[in-house]
């Protein structure tokens, strides 16, 4: 496992000439981005970098993670997605008018999104019919999945299966899948959170730099499942999501058949004492 970070913006031939000599490729008058490893190496280029961006009215995207090897995957059992396609936003988007369409609203907080309960199929404004792992905007933790998909990989193990609504109409080759959600809570001992004001639930930082692998049950659920606690970027904004969590066998099919990629996953492990 290595401290990776990810670096883009528009470059320059200064740039490319600087670049170069660290080994990374890229061209002048692009917007294109590059991987680096955390190190001395990196110190450097970030230092030539902010002599550079100081001066711009926006902010370079400079993005940490964690780039795991065949050894972490291998070790593993259950694991985590970051690399999804989303699939346009629910409707009526117009003034989040889906939350009370799809959601019981007396359990949503509209503050921070804590608390979040489907009640009715998500009605969607465009949708893709190929692979797996299609989202909504703003739900990240509600998946959809092509009939194929769901057929050869999910409904052997039971996973239910739920309606999608595009204009006006229901999709017979694309469902939600309905993912149950544990009981068991998730050790968080030292992860960065935030407390609602408004309904007091406790939404948990999605990043987590000093913990590489997302932490494990201890009685996990077989299959797929999501978290009974809900995680975010701040305390404010209705982004809170559970987090799902999915077990090797399900990936190794979805390897298999090239709907999933590798460098989406996130191991997950028992947290350390």
């Amino acid at each position: 496992m290595k401290r990776m970070r990810q670096i883009s913006d528009k470059w320059t031939e200064d740039d490319v000439k600087y670049l170069s000599q660290y080994g990374i490729k890229v061209k002048a008058g692009k917007v294109m981005l590059f991987e680096i490893e955390e190190g001395e190496n990196y110190n450097n280029v970030r230092k030539y970098l902010d002599s550079k961006w100081k001066n711009k009215y926006y902010n370079i995207q400079d993005v940490f993670f964690y780039k795991y090897s065949q050894e972490d995957i291998d070790a593993a059992e259950y694991f985590i997605f970051t690399g999804h396609q989303c699939c346009g936003y629910p409707q009526p988007a117009s003034d989040m008018k889906y939350k009370s369409l799809c959601f019981d609203t007396e359990k949503l907080c509209l503050s921070c999104g804590c608390g979040r309960v489907q009640t009715n199929d998500l009605r969607v404004n465009k949708l893709s019919r190929h692979g797996f792992w299609s989202y909504c905007a703003w739900i990240y933790d509600q998946f959809f999945v092509n009939e194929k998909i769901y057929n050869e990989v999910f409904a052997p193990y039971g996973i239910e299966k739920r309606a999608v609504i595009k204009g006006g109409k229901v999709l017979e080759d694309v469902f939600q899948l309905v993912i149950p959600v544990i009981d068991e809570p998730l050790d968080l001992t030292g992860r960065k959170h935030w407390l609602c004001p408004d309904c007091n639930n406790i939404k948990y930082d999605i990043v987590h730099r000093d913990y590489p692998f997302f932490p494990l049950h201890e009685h996990p659920l077989p299959c797929i499942y999501k978290t009974k606690e809900f995680f975010g970027t701040g305390p404010r904004g209705w982004d809170a999501n559970r987090v799902i969590i999915i077990s090797k066998d399900i990936v190794n099919k979805l390897l298999k058949s090239k709907d999933l990629k590798k460098e989406w996953l996130i191991p997950c492990r028992h947290k350390e004492s």
